[in-house]
């Protein structure tokens, strides 16, 4: 069986983008493989990678998350049905963070990067940290699926 692969708009000032379109299905690709395992068929889906800069992202945190800050990465879930054909929603990465905060905690950029994007598809399939439980099953989920992508315990 083929694994059906999403399609994934990425948008961003060039100098801001930090992955190919290729680069970002593949790492779907091992997020999907672990998701279905433990949760259930996911369905072929598209969504949105827009790589924004610090002050980009410190404006929408503020609009939808009323704070008035940088973040590393900001999710916007369609919150459809996720067995069907369907749009998961919208993800913005701060490219700036993702380099400081790689080189401020000893990590490859690209494995942090990595770690980010499938935080925030686990946001787009529903997954919060809000509550401990909640937060345990999420860095649990994380963990196995950057196993299966080749990328060390950020934790």
């Amino acid at each position: 069986m083929t694994l059906a692969l999403p399609i994934i708009e990425i948008s961003g000032d060039p100098s801001e983008v930090l992955c190919t379109q290729e680069e970002a299905r593949s790492w779907f690709a091992g997020l999907k493989g672990e998701y279905e395992e433990s949760r259930g068929k996911l369905g072929r889906c598209s969504f949105n990678l827009a790589f924004l800069t610090k002050a980009e992202i410190k404006d929408m945190n503020k609009r939808f998350a009323g704070k008035d800050k940088p973040t590393n990465v900001l999710s916007f879930p369609s919150n459809e049905d996720l067995t069907a054909e369907r749009f998961l929603g919208d993800i913005a990465i701060c490219s700036e963070l993702i380099v400081e905060e790689a080189v401020s905690q000893g990590k490859e950029t690209q494995d942090h990067l990595i770690h980010i994007f499938v935080h925030g598809v686990l946001h787009l399939l529903g997954f919060d940290h809000e509550e401990h439980s909640s937060a345990e099953k999420m860095e649990s989920l994380e963990i196995r699926v950057l196993k299966k992508i080749g990328v060390a315990d950020p934790y």
